[in-house]
């Protein structure tokens, strides 16, 4: 949550070293740059799945519980390590071990997908979603240089929704798109759930999606990293962290060491 709390918020400068770095900074683009800006990133970022490679990862999904709701008393209460294979556009999903044993049924609670990085992109960038993006100003991403673009997406166009089942409502999506400014590719996504009625029950709703450039066979892809996402569901807080790694060929055996899935982080 502090990741998530601070995504938003105007960094301050302070001290010698700080004000040099502002200094380093372009100005920021005038307005028709920054709509061609938008345009190509968006455009970049709908061939996000056309683009991507047969490939086998692994994935490691912890989800934590706070049932106090102060966020001072977080509780891992279940790690999953899985095996990814995306092959011919399709997901395939196998349990690795569960709670540090070797085998598990079931995908973890609320199990965050490949497929959602896709559908994050196609949320904010698909013009069917008339999402407004304006462009808001430099930034830096894990030593990349990027474009900062603000997201607000309105509940009426969201297919983004909360609750469970039939008690389902469509939600709005504000936040920020980080897109790197020499290939245009989009790092990371941060968005918060807006327009969720007071007493329904899930409440404080967060995302954090990251993309970096990863390597397979010969070639460079864009990939997912690592994802989390929050909520609130009366007072209990739950926080799902996901990591990717171990890229490789589509079928090719794994670099990780047993024990170490096994292992309770």
């Amino acid at each position: 949550m502090r990741r998530l709390a601070l995504l938003l918020a105007i960094p301050f400068l302070v001290g010698t070293a700080a004000a040099q770095a502002q200094n380093d900074l372009p100005l920021p683009p005038d307005d028709a740059s920054q709509k061609k800006i938008i345009a190509d990133v968006g455009a970049r970022a709908l061939q996000y799945t056309k683009e991507l490679p047969d490939f086998t990862c692994e994935m490691v999904t912890r989800r934590n519980v706070d049932p106090t709701g102060t966020r001072q008393h977080w509780k891992i209460v279940e790690t999953v390590h899985e095996e990814l294979t995306f092959s011919k556009g399709k997901e395939e999903y196998r349990t690795l071990s569960a709670n540090g044993k070797k085998s598990g049924d079931g995908r973890p609670t609320a199990a965050v997908s490949a497929g959602d990085f896709a559908n994050m992109l196609a949320w904010i960038f698909d013009p069917k979603a008339q999402a407004e993006l304006t462009w808001s100003t430099w930034d830096s991403v894990r030593g990349h240089r990027v474009h900062s673009i603000g997201v607000k997406l309105k509940p009426e166009h969201s297919p983004f929704t909360v609750g469970k089942g039939k008690g389902q409502i469509p939600a709005g999506l504000l936040g920020l798109a980080y897109a790197d400014s020499d290939t245009g590719s989009v790092m990371r996504i941060a968005l918060v759930a807006t327009d969720v009625p007071a007493k329904f029950p899930v409440q404080s709703i967060s995302m954090d999606y990251e993309y970096d450039f990863v390597k397979i066979g010969d070639h460079y892809y864009l990939l997912p990293l690592k994802a989390e996402t929050q909520s609130k569901e009366g007072k209990v807080l739950s926080w799902n962290e996901v990591d990717f790694r171990d890229y490789r060929k589509a079928g090719a055996p794994s670099t990780a060491v047993q024990k170490d899935r096994q292992a309770q982080p």
